[in-house]
């Protein structure tokens, strides 16, 4: 269902003065959705906010003057984009910085890792310390990065366990937890093979579906 009101949404994108060479990082959007009939709504870009997003003066004059028909709550942009008091603001996070730092933003909500492990749904198989132990070797860090271009990535396309684990863990810490419990409770039960393989290609189609969403506008 498209937004009725100007919207804030992050993406990733490449940070090309980065030291050491070009890094993915969060770039906020001003969005609206444009009803399409019979169809999916589409979305028109008003503005690129940028990796620190903030409501200027020359903003509001640059978006009222290219789309005065458009109405923009701006005190709820500004509430987009910053972080709430002593947490940290996961929408602005770069998958790869959620995963390097999943226990801090834990630990900001008031989780251990055993909390967060059953927030995600994890009650018996310990994908979480499995994922951690892989996240504290900083060589292997740099390895997948080398490889794949991101963390992200690499354990979307070799361990998309793992992948899966970070998406739903940025699901919760953005406060979308309606969304975190359908998925937890549509994700394939059983232990036999069968029910691996249907587990994995769940996985797949929600972590393909997750990185075309986060590609920016063009």
């Amino acid at each position: 269902m498209p937004r009725l009101s100007p919207y804030v949404q992050w993406f990733e994108e490449e940070d090309d003065a980065a030291q050491g060479g070009a890094r993915r990082q969060r770039a906020a959007w001003l969005i609206r959705d444009l009803p399409e009939e019979g169809g999916e709504p589409r979305r028109q870009v008003l503005a690129y906010l940028g990796p620190r997003p903030a409501v200027t003066a020359a903003l509001r004059e640059e978006v009222a003057a290219l789309y005065p028909d458009v109405d923009v709550d701006w005190d709820a942009v500004r509430h987009a984009i910053s972080s709430e008091s002593g947490v940290t603001n996961v929408a602005a996070l770069s998958d790869d910085e959620l995963a390097l730092r999943l226990i801090d933003l834990a630990r900001e909500r008031g989780l251990d890792a055993m909390d967060l492990s059953l927030r995600l749904g994890y009650a018996q198989r310990q994908v979480l310390p499995e994922l951690l132990g892989l996240l504290a070797d900083a060589a292997s860090v740099g390895r997948f990065e080398r490889t794949s271009g991101s963390v992200f990535d690499y354990m979307a396309e070799r361990h998309p366990e793992y992948a899966y684990l970070l998406y739903k863990a940025r699901l919760l810490f953005q406060g979308e937890e309606s969304l975190l419990a359908d998925l937890i409770a549509a994700e394939p039960r059983g232990f036999d093979d069968a029910a691996w393989r249907a587990r994995r290609r769940f996985w797949q189609l929600r972590l393909d579906a997750y990185r075309r969403s986060r590609r920016a506008p063009t």
